[in-house]
């Protein structure tokens, strides 16, 4: 068995019963399908829904034969119980699952802006959101400059004594 079909299956184990409890989930995304919305690496909180409840365009973690995906719907008919997701940096719909493979809907993510976290619903955290992105951007920007200044060859100046 992998280290990611045994990381997979611990996953698993701990996060299907505390979100049968109803309660809240934190973890780490990984990957970069659902860039710029989820970014590798942040904390996501995931909490439990009834599929009957979710809309288009919903962000949630679902389980199929591929393993956990964190995914927009972007397709859905929950009287026939089919619900199609995609990677928001997919070119290519998620094969449909059912209502009972999904496990949680994403409430919120962790922002980091300067030195401090905040929490961002994704429903209402646009603002935050969008403030991050551009700190991303900023400091993308800056270090970019930065790289160019340092690489930039010095030019010596010449003598004044003529």
């Amino acid at each position: 068995m992998s280290q990611r079909a045994c990381d997979s299956e611990l996953f698993e184990e701990i996060l299907r019963p505390m979100l049968e409890r109803g309660l809240s989930v934190r973890f780490e995304a990984r990957g970069c399908s659902m860039s710029p919305a989820i970014r590798d690496g942040e904390i996501v909180e995931v909490q439990p829904v009834e599929p009957a409840r979710l809309r288009k365009n919903d962000i949630v973690l679902a389980k199929s034969d591929l393993g956990f995906r964190l995914h927009r719907i972007v397709m859905l008919d929950p009287q026939r119980d089919i619900f199609v997701t995609r990677g928001d940096c997919g070119h290519e719909n998620d094969s449909p699952i059912s209502g009972a493979q999904i496990l949680g809907l994403a409430r919120a993510k962790e922002v980091h802006l300067a030195w401090t976290t905040v929490r961002a619903s994704f429903k209402r955290g646009r603002m935050l959101r969008a403030a991050a992105r551009m700190q991303y951007l900023l400091v993308k920007l800056y270090n970019g400059a930065a790289r160019r200044f340092r690489s930039r060859p010095r030019q010596s100046r010449g003598s004044l004594n003529a």
